[in-house]
């Protein structure tokens, strides 16, 4: 049941990127919302058998890369391994930089990267969820985000209307 249910909710592909003293890792991550516009929240739900788990934990800040439609390798490529067994980062696929306001990597060239600061988690069933307030945020509006529904990868489809 699990599989048919949280396959249907659309979701922008998101890399979840921080480090932990000299370890350091990313992750792609489908479930990621925004929490508070005041003050700026978002939550990203994470399984503790995750590497990046218990980095985070120890870390308390992190970033939030959403990929564009063109940079569909790199969710590819950071959700099939583990940082535990290779440096992700160090493959040439990623080109990343660290946060301005938090010591964590984010993806270069993606469509909005969000950098924040760990307030609280909290475990729900098999994931934590780990909430961070944005003290960063940049957005490339001319790029379309990378969408992920029914286990597949999508770019937006056409414009219907504006939200009221």
């Amino acid at each position: 049941m699990r599989e048919r249910f949280s396959s249907q909710f659309a979701a922008p592909v998101v890399i979840v990127g921080v480090t932990a003293g000299k370890r350091r890792n990313i992750m792609s991550a489908a479930w990621v919302s925004p929490v508070s516009f005041d003050p700026p929240v978002v939550m990203v739900s994470i399984s503790p058998r995750r590497y990046t788990h218990d980095l985070l934990l120890e870390a308390k800040e992190f970033t939030l890369s959403i990929l564009t439609d063109q940079q569909r390798q790199l969710s590819t490529t950071a959700g099939v391994s583990t940082g535990r067994d290779k440096d992700k980062l160090k493959l040439d696929i990623f080109k990343t930089e660290q946060g301005r306001k938090v010591n964590a990597p984010l993806i270069k060239d993606s469509r909005a990267v969000l950098e924040c600061k760990l307030i609280k988690h909290l475990t729900i069933g098999d994931h934590t969820l780990f909430l961070g307030e944005v003290v960063h945020f940049t957005c490339d509006k001319s790029e379309s985000p990378l969408i992920l529904f029914d286990t597949k990868y999508y770019s937006l489809g056409k414009y219907l209307a504006d939200y009221p």
